[in-house]
């Protein structure tokens, strides 16, 4: 079976409004293990940033949700509150995604392996556009 609905982007997402717009909408966004943008002054970089969040709109279905993963514990608490600043509803989180799953078949990523084996758990987010 052929799959045909299903869309891989290699861009910056800082140019991402110049490639996709009000009609060409997505279902799912997956932010795995993003720069955690440490310094104050940095965090406007951060892709979960309500900045970014807004941008996100733009293409994502209503109903649309996002799929963050990290190993930063001030990233994760963090990106809650700008998701539920820029009226994401949080459906489903977790302090240990491999404890504790909150989505069927996780892909895991090398960082994900890397941060395991060092005992770093991953705190993961699904966040839902209503």
């Amino acid at each position: 079976m052929e799959i045909d609905n299903v869309l891989l982007t290699a861009y910056e997402i800082e140019i991402i409004q110049n490639i996709l717009n009000e009609k060409d909408t997505v279902d799912r966004i997956y932010i795995n293990f993003c720069n955690p943008w440490q310094k104050p002054r940095h965090n406007k970089k951060r892709l979960t940033h309500p900045k970014q969040l807004e941008k996100y709109k733009v293409f994502l279905k209503p109903g649309g949700e996002i799929y963050f993963k990290t190993d930063d514990e001030n990233l994760f608490n963090a990106s809650i509150k700008y998701f539920e600043q820029e009226g994401f509803k949080i459906i489903a989180k977790t302090d240990n995604l491999h404890e504790n799953p909150i989505w069927e078949n996780n892909i895991e990523t090398e960082h994900e392996k890397m941060f395991e084996e060092q005992g770093i758990t991953t705190k993961a987010l699904i966040a839902n556009l209503s």
